[in-house]
Parts: C-alpha cells; structure tokens; sequence
C-alpha cells in the first residue's frame, strides 16, 4: 500500500505568492479534503502532520518537508532527510511524528528542496535535479547520493533558471501494467535535454514532451497511487488520452486554493514514504477524517 505524508492547512494559512483573505484557509482545506479522500479511494495511506512551518513555507507542500530513503543492506533503517530551505530546522512537532512513524530523522546540511528534487525511476535508477529558481544547490546532491540504494544509477541535472523544482519540469508515471511514461519540459532543464533522459532510461520508458499548457499546469505533478492518476486541473485532453490510453485511471483535482499564484500539482502537496507501511496507531487519515472535516467547518468563510 503506497502511504503518505500530508499536512492539512491551519487557519492562518496563506497560498503561496497570494494575498491575505480570510476565506483562503478554508477554500485551502476544503481542496486538501478532496485530494485526501481520492488518495484513500485509490487504497493510498496517509500520515496526517498538524500544521506547522518549513522557513517560510506552509507543511501543506508536505513534498518540501524532506524525503523518506530506504536502502536495504545500506542504511540500518529508514531514514527521513529534512529539507534545508536557507534555514535551520529545529525540533519541532513534524519531526517527532516522522520519527514517531519509525523513521531516523536527519537534516540535510546544503540548501535542499527535499523530494521535489528526487525522482525514482525504475531498475534502482535515479535522476536528482538542482538549481532553478532559489532550488536545491549543486552540493546537495551528494548528501542525496549517499543515500541511495547500492548500485543506483543517477543522473543529475541542474534545472533551467525558471524552473521552481525538479517534479515541477520531470514526472516519471508507472501504470498497473503497460509502459512508464516520463513527462519532461524542455525550457526547464538546463544541462540535459529530454533525449539525455531517454537514452538514460532505455527504450522501455516512453518520454513525452509536454507542451506549455502542461507545463503551466503542473502536469509532472499529478499523483500516481496505485495506477490512479490524480492530475492537476488544465491539463491538455491530448495528455489526458494518452495517460487513460495508458491504463491509468484518471481523476482531476482542483489545489488551486492550496498552490496558490505560485503553481504546482499534487505532488508538491504529498510526500511519499516509498516502501514503509504504518502502524495501526500512527494519526492515518482515517482515524481523524471525521475531526477533520468539522475541523473545516470551524474556519472563517
């Protein structure tokens, strides 16, 4: 069962790059619901985090808390790396209920975007990305590195100044069965092109290119659990017939009160925990849906 981080937004919250509105937080929450509840539909698991802040970053992009590695015969158990955006992540409530769920906690010591920069591909292969706009530095990539299974092939690639993070131009999507699709934007890589990743892939990955409106739309974003496809809204029909001809099962879920300005897709609001399952006692989504929704119910409209 694929399991994930989530941090639903608090009452203060604010979409990033918006302008303060009273209602924003529950606009915000309600959409968190929505996403939620299709990840449990899809028999995805969720650890639910209470609010709480990453710099100046809301834990609703839960994808910028960190990243979870698991590396058999490498790490002695898994570790959860936090991210390090330009400030020090003390102790705090997020970190205890990551550790709490049996992870070893550990905080990246270069500037480090967390999972938007690492995209697992298939047959232990890796790509990390760094650059772009205020995104991960090139240093950062061999703290990643080091935790990596053994024998993983990576390639690295530093992202064009307009990107805002790697998933933001690279989306790597592994149907229930048939081919893996890799979606790439070419004006957001730098130092390689999509031909570059495709010769890294090998000929059973089928890249696509994505237009602009997929760009601008965060397609490389959409969350894939378990052969469901939950995409960002204005995503092409063109695209979307080719994901459903794919097998995927496809669902459109509207996070634009939860992006913001700023763009991103349901990605950037998950981080996965690849490989772990949790305990019956940790704070799942559906122990708390209920108190969760009146929660919502409770925030200023």
């Amino acid at each position: 069962m694929a399991t994930f981080i989530l941090s639903y937004p608090d009452t203060a919250f604010v979409p990033h790059g918006a302008q303060a509105n009273p209602a924003a937080a529950s606009q915000a929450f309600a959409q968190w619901l929505k996403l939620a509840d299709e990840i449990h539909r899809a028999h995805g698991r969720i650890l639910v985090l209470d609010p709480g802040y990453v710099g100046k970053l809301s834990s609703v992009y839960a994808a910028l808390l960190g990243s979870s590695f698991l590396s058999p015969g490498k790490l002695p158990r898994p570790v959860f790396l936090r991210s390090n955006l330009g400030e020090p992540v003390a102790e705090d409530a997020i970190g205890r209920t990551i550790a709490d769920a049996g992870l070893e906690l550990r905080v990246a010591t270069q500037p480090w975007q967390g999972q938007v920069d690492v995209i697992p591909l298939e047959r232990n292969r890796f790509v990390i990305t760094y650059g772009g706009v205020s995104g991960s530095s090139a240093a950062s990539v061999e703290e990643v590195k080091a935790l990596l299974p053994m024998g993983a092939q990576i390639l690295t690639i530093e992202l064009a100044p307009s990107c805002p993070r790697g998933s933001a131009a690279i989306g790597f999507l592994n149907p229930s069965s048939g081919r893996p699709v890799l979606l790439v934007s070419r004006p957001l890589l730098k130092s390689h092109t999509p031909e570059d990743l495709g010769r890294f892939l090998g000929d059973k990955v089928d890249v696509l290119i994505m237009d602009s409106d997929d760009t601008a739309a965060f397609a490389s974003e959409a969350l894939n659990v378990r052969g469901t496809l939950i995409l960002p809204m204005g995503c092409s029909t063109i695209l979307r017939g080719v994901l459903f001809r794919r097998g995927f099962r496809l669902v459109e879920v509207d996070v634009s009160a939860l992006v913001g300005p700023a763009g991103g897709g349901p990605k950037l609001l998950t981080s996965e925990l690849s490989g772990l399952v949790l305990s019956d006692d940790a704070p799942s989504y559906l122990l708390r849906r209920d108190r969760l929704v009146s929660l919502q119910a409770e925030y200023p409209s």
